[in-house]
């Protein structure tokens, strides 16, 4: 009988793991999507932007102002006539990706998972403005689209100008900018209320407030309106087809870069404070 003695010492090979940015973006590419209520508010943009731009078109087709030189102006219109309801919904798109993980306590796990923190703002903000522009340019060139079956041959020649290319195309980076700007309050107020009703308060009742504040004559009115968030998605929207006459101060490449300014003045914040104050 042979007996076989067992003396070696057998240790388990640990688990290294290294964490990816491209890991942490599948994480919040699922992270958002999974939310009901980003889905709702995708479906909802959609069937504001496409029905507004139905029914503006509709409302033109046998009007003596659609002529082949107005038609692009139309087909802009039309296709954005629904931007000043669907930004606030990227607003709240934007905000909800990460004020719901405050709410349902989730980012606790989020920064277990990315101590750096910085990181995961970083992939938000890809992941919020992948959403964004994809959502953006399907609300916006379907619009269009819409809108030049609508109006027939015109529509379609008017849909290849440069000039209506450039415009949808602003209308979109709008949209994306806006959902961004949300994004870095979201972070900055950690609260779904608070964030949305900022958002929204920048986005549209700034507007109505510095229409009502033209009526005073103060001189800086007009100066500061014109770079609110609202006044410079208006100016990405219509410049291009606007005649130079008519245009604003505001140029087209300056008002891409103010809201890209906007954007940046809660996202660079947010971070800085994301790393520094606790979770919660």
């Amino acid at each position: 009988m042979t007996t076989i003695a067992m003396n070696d010492t057998y240790t388990a090979a640990p688990v290294v793991g290294r964490l990816t940015f491209d890991g942490v973006l599948k994480g919040e590419w699922i992270k958002l999507l999974s939310l009901r209520s980003i889905r709702w508010s995708i479906v909802v943009m959609l069937v504001l932007s496409w029905a507004g731009a139905a029914l503006l078109s509709l409302a033109m087709s046998g009007s003596d102002m659609l002529t082949p030189a107005a038609t692009p102006g139309i087909i802009v219109q039309s296709a954005t006539f629904g931007s000043m309801f669907t930004v606030l919904i990227m607003g709240v798109l934007g905000a909800l990706s990460i004020t719901s993980e405050y709410a349902s306590g989730l980012i606790l796990s989020s920064l277990s998972a990315v101590p750096g923190r910085t990181p995961l703002l970083a992939a938000k903000a890809l992941v919020v403005a992948a959403l964004g522009l994809g959502v953006g340019a399907l609300s916006t060139f379907g619009g269009a689209l819409i809108a030049a079956v609508i109006f027939g041959a015109d529509g379609f020649t008017a849909l290849g100008d440069p000039s209506v290319l450039v415009s949808l195309l602003g209308t979109t980076l709008y949209l994306t900018l806006a959902a961004l700007l949300s994004l870095g309050i979201g972070a900055l107020l950690r609260s779904s209320a608070g964030a949305i009703s900022v958002a929204v308060v920048l986005l549209f009742v700034s507007t109505i407030v510095f229409q009502v504040l033209t009526m005073t004559s103060w001189e800086w009115v007009p100066v500061v309106s014109q770079w609110m968030p609202a006044d410079l998605g208006h100016t990405l929207s219509t410049t291009a087809v606007t005649p130079a006459e008519y245009r604003g101060d505001v140029s087209y490449w300056a008002a891409l870069g103010g809201l890209a300014a906007w954007a940046a003045a809660a996202l660079v914040p947010a971070a800085i404070l994301l790393k520094t104050r606790d979770a919660v």
